[in-house]
């Protein structure tokens, strides 16, 4: 029996091990209950649809009294079923976003299925109103205008039925699609998704599904409403994917060309992911983040599996390179399919270990951050491990001198040695060799003692 293979791509924590047949016999089953609820709605509607079209719907739409005719029975037989068909799928609406919802999230990453469900959500409450507005409002308004402005006096119109009921079944069509693409770029656009590279992938996606839909109902003799139907979803669309801006929930953005030159002149792509480790490490500030690395705050991320899918997202969405997570130290052992999943992306991952240096302090120093940035300055990927030092004391020289810790202890250890305690103008440089003459009077001259530890 055919198994799926995760080995070769990626795998989330949500995801099950299970075989290919027993996904498409979930899709089946799914399908077939989605069909027999739009069976069960169509015949539900079969029983009123007479009466809403002929006597309600009709009427309404009827400028005059006693204009209307059926010129063509059997284009009439043909239009009353559509308008069954269009009513059994509205009512089945809520039961379809219900099993796409269950059968899509497991396969989904968080943000994907924040903007599905979204989508389902505010898509089905604005189409209703906006499709309930033109056809009991708006069309019926431009019917009666249309033929107070052609009356002529003396002659009796007379309007055909069928062509009237075409005309705004059409007109409904279109605005869904329009409305479902429009919706479907704002939340691209809002939850950060459509960003940079992908940009211009989604807006190709958004137009040829809607455009498709569009030539595949509208017939050849409404030629004008879907030219027009194109024309303002290709607008609509284009202007929400330009004038929306990023949400508050929205991804982290990092630029295409943004990164750091590593020693070999790479541009690596470094996500810093600030964990607390159930809150003993501070997370550090977005301020403290050196510029050609993007932070993402994730306080959780040695607790939560849901983590490990956002972090697998940002690697995806962002491009990354590398993944250094802040508080974690180096006994922690990361999740194995996460470590797999980011060397399937060609990424890899390491921590700062900052839980380790979380008790060594007796009180806090008077620079936020402090501790973090020393350590992310002595890390040796992508830097060099002889510019440490030099790295070290370009971060000690941007503070002032009141501020500015006094003493520097270096260590050849990767963890603080047992026992260290730290005085708030003290700071501890670990996995590093002796310092030569010409570093200790480098730190002397920015006032900073080099001492071992």
């Amino acid at each position: 029996m055919l198994r799926l293979n995760f080995k070769m791509s990626l795998r989330l924590e949500s995801d099950k091990l299970i075989t290919v047949q027993a996904h498409l016999d979930e899709l089946s089953l799914r399908l077939g209950r989605l069909l027999a609820i739009l069976v069960l709605m169509m015949i539900v509607c079969w029983n009123f649809i007479d009466e809403l079209i002929l006597r309600n719907y009709i009427s309404l739409l009827s400028p005059c009294n006693d204009c209307v005719a059926v010129y063509s029975p059997t284009e009439w037989v043909s239009l009353r079923w559509l308008s069954i068909l269009l009513l059994g799928l509205c009512l089945t609406i809520p039961f379809f976003s219900r099993e796409v919802i269950a059968f899509c999230s497991p396969g989904m990453l968080s943000h994907e299925k924040k903007w599905l469900k979204q989508l389902l959500l505010v898509g089905t409450f604005s189409i209703i109103c906006a499709v309930s507005l033109t056809l009991l409002v708006i069309i019926p308004m431009w019917f009666f205008s249309a033929e107070q402005a052609g009356f002529v006096e003396g002659i009796t119109p007379s309007y055909s039925a069928a062509a009237m009921l075409e005309f705004a079944l059409i007109v409904s069509y279109i605005e869904i699609i329009v409305f479902l693409s429009v919706i479907s770029a704002i939340l691209l656009r809002r939850y950060g998704i459509a960003e940079g590279e992908e940009k211009a992938s989604w807006q190709f996606r958004v137009h040829g599904v809607s455009i498709f839909l569009m030539w595949l109902i509208i017939p050849s003799e409404q030629d004008t409403l879907l030219t027009i139907g194109i024309l303002a979803e290709f607008l609509l669309v284009e202007l929400s994917f330009s004038k929306i801006s990023r949400g508050a929930l929205a991804m982290p953005s990092f630029e295409i060309n943004s990164g750091i030159l590593d020693s070999e002149a790479r541009l690596r792509r470094i996500g810093i992911v600030g964990c607390s480790c159930c809150d003993v490490v501070p997370i550090p500030g977005k301020n403290s983040i050196p510029k050609g690395m993007v932070f993402l705050p994730i306080p959780d991320f040695c607790m939560s599996k849901e983590s490990y899918d956002l972090v697998i997202g940002y690697t995806m969405q962002l491009k990354l390179t590398d993944i250094i997570v802040t508080g974690c130290g180096r006994e922690t052992k990361i999740n194995e399919t996460l470590v797999e999943n980011l060397l399937y992306l060609n990424c890899q991952i390491r921590t700062l270990s900052l839980i380790d240096f979380s008790t060594m302090r007796l009180t806090d120093s008077k620079i936020k951050d402090l501790d973090f940035m020393v350590r992310l300055a002595v890390e040796s990927d992508p830097w060099k491990v002889d510019n440490s030092y030099e790295r070290v004391g370009r971060v000690l020289s941007n503070f002032s001198d009141d501020n500015r810790p006094n003493v520097a202890f270096w260590t050849s250890s990767a963890t603080p040695p047992f026992g260290t305690a730290l005085h708030p103008d003290e700071i501890l440089i670990t996995s590093m060799k002796e310092p030569n003459f010409e570093i200790i009077n480098y730190f002397e001259k920015i006032g900073v003692k080099l001492l071992e530890l």
